[in-house]
């Protein structure tokens, strides 16, 4: 009988998911009381020097342990935990009974409860959050805690400290010390007379702290294990822990010498960050199968690891991804909604443009399909000159159901890169990679920084009542006229552009202040790590980094303004089927009574369709958005790059959505993605739905796009179903596709975990950008992953 893909894991492998999985969540308070007592030590010392020792006293007494996964290191003191982050927002945290985490609610005991009051206390008007509220009112007068309410946008504020995707690579090949001997060097070369060195000194002496910090932590993990060595009667366990001290007493202080420890070193650097910024998206893997194979390759030629060998150590590694996670506010936990955004990346270029897949590119396939965990995240760099075996393992774990891999092209990353970084080399940008949720990087060299998701279905409203929001009655946008007195479509247009410069203005200047309020809080341990800081003497939050993501303002619902305004062109101004009036005051009602116009509305001219009608207006939409928010640089005066995505914000902007023209009643979530079709809307079938897609957005100049697809899984069954559907995808990417994702799961099989959830506790799903168990996403985001159209091939 052949053996499943599952009933290959290994019986050490099966535990430890279960116990990972089985794990409570919890809140872990003693990053908090870290935090605390080291601001009230260091009053008056430089920001950076602050955060340093903060961060080298949370790695030297944070509570450890190690159990049965032989790589040692966790984020908190338990299997499945975070810490509370009170420095970006924190007064939602009084008084609260319990907490959201990725998967599942976290009990508030006393104990935490007192430190979370303190910790409010301490960063109630200081931190990130309540800054820049405060800041914006004054300058702008305009609060915009209420205009998250007016589902204006999400993560007006960004959620966390800059992000960073370490260089994996130059640690594996120097270790933590070589990178302190760096240090060294460069601050024998300072002039400390002048104000740029002495501005340096205070950097470099934060990253040794950090780096000193990080490489005590591996050093008492050593001791641990070498201390439970002694202790172990059993032969097998006394080896394991023998193994885990030889390990951590080398690694990440010194370059790893198998591949084990190349895991090991892999994952306290990743460790780090996460100590350091304990959020979601931070520290992904990059290019892991590449920068990893040298130690995989050594040891098998050398008879020292097997492939099994080799699956099994990866999937321990991804087990302790699985143990990473972020406490959420409630508006935030509707938006990360179970992510946690650890992107890995296989296949991809050299250096040299050829094909850089290696046997470990397959290895970590197989791990995922035996596996099957929502993180981390596997998406393959995508080119023609990937081997036909490598798509088909591709699709063989697509097929699995748990949405991996996405797809990148990834010569569409390289002409963006050279586009947007006038200064990257043709090699540099050929090293591409994926971070967050569909945004292009260079792993190690770019900081990587977010302006918050603009709800552009929100612009349509603000048209038709005269820039105010229909369900508060709050005017947020500027009075561009009653839309009954225009003259015609073209007019109602132009009404809709002043809008959309007003409204991108604004949310350019909040991201763009709360950029600056983060200037405080440093992250230098994610810098040491980061090309060039150390070079630059800088923290990655005042632009160490070689290049920069340059990400700005995120685009989302604009296929809904795009499918609204269509209704308005085609029923109002050209058929004359319906009048602006009666068109409003359907709307005011949310359609209850004029069925008859909702219908119309419905039927009308739908994006995904290869229609032009509509694909035209959407371009027109984001051509527009790229417009007016290429007109501010960034918070350092850097040229931004417009990104256009959703991760599950279609779900919280549509809760503060009224009804729209398009049909869509109010406070239903909006379109997924940023080309994906409105559920039920492509009726023409998967190839007309990626020529619009196509269409409709240059990948080139955003620096991201994001298309879901949902396929039945019979479709996909059999050579001939992999080799339509691959296909599909090179068609998309031939036509300058960026991103494309799958959901391979039934809607009925969804309905039933929905109905049943005891029984689908296992069941993982595609949603935007990220995969995740389906029983602990948001109830409507579960209905909107159900109504998804479900796609066949001819």
């Amino acid at each position: 009988m052949v053996m499943t893909k599952e009933e290959k894991l290994s019986q050490r492998v099966r535990r430890e998911k279960e116990d990972v999985l089985a794990a409570s969540p919890q809140v872990d308070i003693e990053r908090v009381k870290f935090l605390l007592e080291t601001y009230k030590e260091t009053e008056g010392e430089p920001v950076i020097l602050r955060r340093a020792k903060f961060f080298n006293k949370l790695c030297s007494r944070k509570t450890i342990f190690i159990d049965n996964n032989p790589f040692a290191g966790t984020a908190t003191q338990y299997k499945y935990g975070s810490y509370p982050f009170p420095e970006f927002g924190c007064r939602w945290m009084k008084k609260v009974k319990e907490v959201y985490l990725q998967r599942g609610v976290a009990p508030v005991t006393p104990e935490v409860s007192e430190w979370l009051n303190k910790a409010v206390d301490y960063w109630k008007d200081n931190n990130i959050y309540n800054q820049t509220q405060r800041i914006i009112a004054e300058t702008r007068n305009v609060d915009i805690g209420l205009l998250q309410k007016c589902g204006f946008g999400t993560e007006l504020c960004p959620g966390g400290f800059v992000g960073t995707l370490p260089d994996y690579p130059t640690v594996l090949s120097k270790g933590l010390s070589g990178i302190v001997a760096e240090v060294r060097n460069a601050i024998s070369k300072l002039d400390i007379g002048l104000k740029e060195d002495f501005d340096k000194l205070h950097f470099y002496k934060a990253s040794l702290l950090c780096l000193d910090g990080m490489i005590s932590l591996a050093q008492r993990y050593a001791a641990m294990a070498e201390d439970m060595a002694q202790r172990e009667p059993n032969p097998e366990r006394k080896r394991q822990l023998e193994k885990i001290a030889q390990s951590c007493r080398w690694v990440p202080a010194n370059p790893p010498r198998s591949f084990y420890e190349a895991l090991q070193a892999t994952w306290f650097t990743e460790l780090g960050i996460w100590l350091e910024s304990p959020q979601v998206l931070t520290g992904p893997l990059g290019r892991f199968a590449e920068y990893l194979y040298p130690f995989y390759k050594k040891d098998k030629e050398a008879g020292k690891i097997t492939e099994d060998e080799a699956v099994e150590l990866l999937q321990f590694h991804f087990l302790k991804v699985m143990g990473l996670a972020q406490i959420l506010p409630p508006h935030g936990a509707g938006f990360s909604s179970t992510r946690i955004g650890i992107q890995l990346g296989i296949g991809g270029l050299t250096a040299e443009g050829e094909d850089a897949t290696t046997e470990l590119d397959y290895l970590v396939l197989e791990a995922m399909e035996q596996l099957k965990t929502p993180e981390p995240l596997i998406y393959l760099h995508y080119h023609d000159k990937l081997p036909d075996e490598l798509l088909i393992k591709c699709v063989d774990l697509i097929r699995t159901g748990i949405g991996m891999p996405a797809f990148i092209n990834a010569q569409r990353t390289v002409e963006r890169h050279l586009l947007h970084h006038k200064e990257m080399t043709l090699e540099e940008a050929r090293y591409g990679g994926a971070f967050g949720c569909v945004q292009s990087i260079m792993p190690g060299y770019m900081d990587c920084y977010w302006e918050g998701v603009f709800n552009c279905a929100k612009m349509v409203e603000l048209t038709l009542n005269n820039g105010k929001d229909p369900l508060t009655g709050v005017q947020i946008g500027p009075q561009t006229g009653e839309p009954e007195t225009f003259s015609g479509y073209d007019q109602f247009v132009k009404a809709l552009e002043k809008q959309l410069e007003y409204c991108i203005r604004l949310m350019r200047d909040i991201g763009r202040v709360a950029w600056n309020v983060e200037r405080d809080f440093p992250v230098p341990y994610a810098s040491s790590v980061m090309n060039d800081c150390i070079k630059k003497g800088k923290d990655v939050i005042e632009g160490g980094a070689r290049y920069s993501v340059c990400s700005g303002v995120t685009f989302g619902g604009a296929i809904d303004s795009a499918n609204s305004l269509a209704v308005i062109k085609k029923l109002v101004y050209e058929d004359k089927k319906i009048t602006i009036k009666q068109l409003k005051e359907s709307l005011a009602s949310d359609f209850n009574g004029y069925e008859q116009i909702q219908r119309l509305c419905l039927d009308a001219p739908k994006y995904g369709n290869d229609d032009p009608y509509v694909d035209s207006i959407t371009k027109q939409i984001y051509e527009i958005c790229f417009r007016e928010h290429q007109k501010f640089p960034d918070y350092l005066g850097r040229p931004t790059m417009v990104q256009a995505y959703s991760v599950t914000a279609h779900v919280a902007m549509g809760r503060f959505t009224g009804a729209l023209p398009s049909g869509r009643k109010a406070r239903m979530f909006l379109t997924d993605a940023s080309v994906s079709a409105t559920p039920g809307t492509d009726k023409n079938g998967p190839t007309a739905l990626i020529r619009s897609a196509a269409k409709v957005i240059d990948t080139i100049k955003f620096g991201s796009n994001h298309l879901n697809m949902k396929f039945h899984p019979s479709t996909l069954s059999g050579r001939e179903g992999a080799r339509k559907f691959l296909q599909l995808i090179k068609t998309y990417m031939d036509l300058g596709g960026y991103h494309v994702q799958f959901n391979c799961v039934s809607s009925e099989t969804l309905r039933e975990a929905q109905h049943h959830p005891e029984k689908y506790r296992n069941l993982i799903v595609r949603v935007a950008g990220f995969s995740a168990y389906f029983i602990h996403l948001d109830p409507m985001l579960q209905d909107e992953l159900i109504k998804r159209s479900e796609l066949k091939l001819n």
